[in-house]
Order: structure tokens, then sequence, then C-alpha cells
């Protein structure tokens, strides 16, 4: 049953209008999504609705609004890469034991991880049912397939690298192209497959990059969060990551920069509280968040340059602010 009372995240209350393209979104997912298990039903179409960024199905949307295109089409593909993004979420909290998602609980927790790993599969076959309907050609289910494949080498590459003091930064970048750029870059390309006529190359080939810089600030971006100096949020995510050997651009510049760093990683598992708070302490006073930070603008900067370069539209515009927004948040 469709729940007209869903709730955007707050982050589009700047954005009014994209708002309605957003809300059906949800209303297609809710609409595609037929599980024979009415509690997974339900516990599916809760976790996707339940105030999640939905910022990949904007990207579509937007990417796709500067082209002449189907719009039911687009809406569908907008669905189909979130309803993608989350069964990538649903197994990842079987892997990680996660007991929450979106502060509800995960799927495996109020199920099991037999349930879940069927529920993230069963999002995986929706998602291609949708491409095969609503995309123009195999061509965009092809691609979709090889960016499947870029996410999941990511995460495996991730889990090759935990608790390794040498992994490089070059490495981490490697790791987080494919676990979330390519979703931004995946994004893009369903937004350009949903026009009536091919868009120019030079077009397509400037939005797969934009989104790619896009995803590499904006994930960046998201383990800085982990390290700020504000006790609310520093503290049990940065602890659990450290505990895990998931180490993140900011510890990795700590690392080169303090023995003591690698000293006090090397209680894995074990590190105490008080050890994660040293380290994180130690990654503001080695410079190594700020390190990290530039890193991010950096990339911050090439998707912002990319942008200047498109023609003007209403949907550049809004790509614009939504990237400034996204990307200056909190740190």
């Amino acid at each position: 049953m469709q729940d007209n009372s869903i709730q955007l995240n707050a982050i589009w209350n700047d954005f009014p209008s994209i708002q309605s393209d957003l809300t059906e979104v949800l209303d297609v997912i809710q609409s595609e999504l037929k599980a024979k298990n009415p509690a997974v039903q339900d516990a599916l179409i809760e976790m996707i609705t339940s105030g999640g960024k939905l910022l990949r199905p904007a990207l579509t949307i937007l990417i796709g609004q500067m082209t002449l295109n189907n719009h039911d089409n687009l809406i569908h593909l907008a669905a189909a890469v979130e309803m993608l993004h989350s069964a990538t979420l649903v197994h990842d909290d079987i892997i990680d034991s996660s007991s929450q998602r979106r502060h509800h609980p995960s799927i495996q927790a109020r199920f099991g991880q037999d349930v879940a790993v069927y529920a993230g599969d069963y999002l995986f076959s929706v998602t291609f049912k949708i491409l095969a309907f609503h995309s123009s050609s195999m061509d965009v289910s092809r691609k979709a397939t090889t960016y499947l494949e870029q996410i999941l080498n990511g995460e495996l590459l991730q889990r090759s690298h935990y608790y390794h003091l040498d992994m490089t930064i070059d490495e981490y970048l490697e790791q987080i192209a494919g676990k979330t750029a390519a979703l931004f870059e995946l994004a893009a390309q369903l937004g350009l497959s949903a026009a009536d006529e091919q868009p120019d190359q030079a077009l397509t080939d400037k939005l797969i990059s934009f989104t790619y810089n896009l995803g590499m600030a904006f994930q960046i971006l998201d383990d800085l969060l982990d390290y700020q100096d504000d006790s609310q949020t520093l503290g049990k995510p940065t602890l659990n990551d450290m505990r895990e050997g998931v180490y993140s651009a900011p510890l990795l510049y700590a690392i080169n920069r303090s023995e003591r760093v690698k000293e006090l990683l090397a209680a894995r598992e074990t590190m105490t509280d008080a050890q994660s708070q040293e380290v994180a302490q130690l990654v503001h006073e080695t410079g190594a968040f700020d390190a990290a930070t530039e890193l991010a603008v950096d990339y911050t900067d090439i998707a912002l340059d990319i942008l200047d370069e498109l023609p003007d539209s209403d949907a550049k515009d809004m790509l614009i602010d939504l990237s400034k927004h996204l990307l200056h948040r909190s740190v």
C-alpha cells in the first residue's frame, strides 16, 4: 500500500522544484516492490522511504533534464538507482551485523541474515527489471552491470585492506571510486539514457566526469565527519571503523605522520575508547584532517569547474547549488 504521507529529507527544503519528482520516485518504488512476504515488503519500503537523501535519483533526474527526455522513463530509472543503492546497503548491514539503518532496525536485525540476503537480492532483481522496461537499449543494462561490478570490487578492495597500516592514499581512492563514485556515475548514465535522442558525447563525458568527482568528494567528506572535533559526532563511528580495520583518508594521513597512531592502531579490535579518542585527536594535531579536507576540496573544485563548462539551464543551476550544499556540509 502506498503511503502518501512520505516526507522527503530536509535537504530538499532548499530545492522545491525537484520535490515532486522525488516524491514520484518514491511512489514508483512502492508500486514496483511486490515481495511475497508482507513483513519484508513493509520493511523494504520503510527503509527506502524513511528519510534517505535520495541524492543518486536526484542526480539522475537533474542530468536527465539537461536533454529532452521521456519523463516516465526518467522517474523509473531514478527509482532503479535508489533501489540498487538500497540493495547494497541491505547487504552491507548483513556483513557488518548492523542493527540499524536510517534510525530504524535493519532488515537483517528484524528478520535474520537469511531473509536479508533474499531481500537484497530481490531489490537487485527489481532494479534490473525496471532497467529492462524503461531504458532505450540493452546498452544501459550492460553499463549498469559494469558499474555494479565496480561497486562490488570497491567493497571487496576495502575488505582486503582491513588493518593495513601500509595502505596508501591511492589505494583508498581506488577503493572509494568503486564503492561510492561508480554509483554516482551510473546515476548520470541512467539520466542520459532517458533522452529522446542520443546525447552529445562531449556532454556525456563531462557529466560522467562531474558525477565521478562529486562522488569522490562526497565520500571523503563523509569519512571526515567521523573525525569532526565535536563531542556528539566524535566517538562511536570512529571507534567502530578503527576496530574493524577500515582506514579512510584522514586516518591514512595520520598514520604516515605519526608513529604513535600506528602503535595505537596495533590494538585492532581490542582498541579502547580512550585509545580511539587519542587517535582522533592525533588526526587533528598532525594536520591529517586538514590534508584530507584539501583532498576533498580538490575533487569539489574539479566537479564545479566541469559544471561551469556546461550549457546554461535550470538543471545545471540546481546541480551547482546542490553540489555546493553537499560538499560544504559540516566540514
